[in-house]
């Protein structure tokens, strides 16, 4: 079909099969009609396109895989249909914001002040300042970019419902250090102001998730239920060691 390209198999020199795309083009000259035919090699491109349909598929069902696994938990341990929804929706918002941070750098990482920023950001008052935030500016492998979020929203979440957050006066620090040499961030979140914290009898599915998600990270976590308030200490490689 004129200017159609048309994908076929050629061979080359040495026998091997390659893949080209043939488009004809027809130009009017003082002669007549002359029928252009161009042949381009597409091989490597159509490589490139079968491997990025494959990470795409790979990522597909890795967010239905993590949505569908979000859902069952949060229902599964709610105790009504009400907050069953409240809570998947803030889970979900969260996993949704994490994702926007990912495509605006091309699944290349983000800031953590981002990050920080956009977790906290939906419980914050504008009247009054409920998140004192020092961090050390650092950027996040894309890999740690979602349970980093979904952390950090678990925290809100808990903060909300039982602790700095369910008060007026409530406050909470997030604090953050970077060891350069080893290559670990260190994130410390404080909470005070709030009622009188109790350890809980038996753990959460949130504080489950918290748990496992310092796992998936091949980090370290620590909740600590100080009278003054919760405090969370995080400890995590800045990036995954390669093949895990």
């Amino acid at each position: 079909m004129m200017g159609t390209g048309l994908d076929l198999r050629g061979l080359r020199k040495d026998g091997s099969e390659l893949q080209v795309e043939i488009s004809l083009s027809p130009h009017l000259t003082g002669d007549g009609m002359v029928v252009v035919a161009a042949i381009r090699d597409v091989e490597a491109a159509k490589r490139l396109q079968e491997l990025l349909v494959g990470e795409l598929h790979h990522r597909v069902k890795n967010m239905l895989a993590t949505v569908i696994s979000i859902t069952s938990q949060s229902l599964r341990t709610a105790q009504s249909l009400e907050e069953g929804r409240s809570v998947v929706t803030s889970r979900l918002v969260a996993l949704g914001r994490a994702h926007d941070l990912l495509l605006e750098s091309k699944w290349l990482g983000a800031k953590l002040s981002d990050i920080i920023h956009d977790a906290v950001e939906p419980f914050d008052s504008h009247h009054v300042r409920r998140f004192v935030v020092q961090h050390t500016p650092v950027q996040i492998a894309s890999e740690v970019v979602l349970p980093l979020t979904m952390s950090l929203n678990e925290l809100c979440t808990n903060a909300v419902k039982y602790g700095a957050l369910s008060t007026a006066t409530g406050r909470i620090d997030i604090t953050s250090t970077v060891d350069a040499k080893a290559q670990r961030l260190k994130l410390t979140w404080t909470e005070s102001g709030g009622p009188a914290v109790q350890e809980p009898t038996r753990p959460s599915f949130g504080t489950c998730l918290i748990n496992g998600l310092a796992d998936q990270l091949h980090g370290k976590v620590r909740l600590n239920y100080e009278p003054t308030g919760l405090v969370y200490e995080l400890d995590i490689p800045l990036a995954r060691s390669p093949g895990t």
